[in-house]
């Protein structure tokens, strides 16, 4: 998605400025979600929210392939950041549910292994996608790879 901020603003007759806000809403809603998921979890149990959470990000990200203007596309980024934030908050909590001691701690360790080589990643991912299909396919590769966590 990154490296299709510039095609995204020719796309939508955006300027840079307005395309990064759909950045920003993104963030900006994955931090406020893990602050809603967390209590919502303690209340339904884990799987619920959780799977709210990957449907709001799957539909959400089939929107954003499908927007037709820049508001359209920040929203629905927003959208799909309250999504995205089940899966950071959620494992987290499962992992101290089940384990304790040293394999909570190396569980623990490989959840934030694959949360921080995540975004590292992405880019390039997002490149080489871009590579042979226009932006949009960024949002429906995604949608995909969250269809088969469903």
């Amino acid at each position: 998605y990154l490296p299709a901020l510039p095609s995204i603003g020719i796309s939508l007759h955006a300027d840079i400025g307005t395309v990064q806000m759909s950045l920003t809403s993104f963030f900006l809603a994955l931090g406020a979600g893990q602050l809603l998921y967390g209590p919502l979890s303690d209340m339904y149990g884990r799987k619920p929210p959780l799977y709210v959470g990957l449907v709001l990000f799957t539909l959400a990200s089939i929107g954003c392939a499908l927007a037709k203007d820049m508001h359209m596309l920040i929203l629905l980024r927003f959208l799909q950041g309250l999504g995205a934030a089940a899966g950071l908050a959620i494992p987290r909590a499962i992992v101290r549910d089940l384990h304790t001691g040293a394999d909570a701690a190396r569980l623990m360790s490989l959840l934030l292994l694959v949360f921080s080589v995540s975004p590292i990643l992405a880019p390039l991912v997002g490149s080489a996608v871009i590579a042979f299909v226009n932006w949009r396919g960024v949002f429906w590769a995604v949608t995909l790879a969250a269809l088969v966590a469903l």
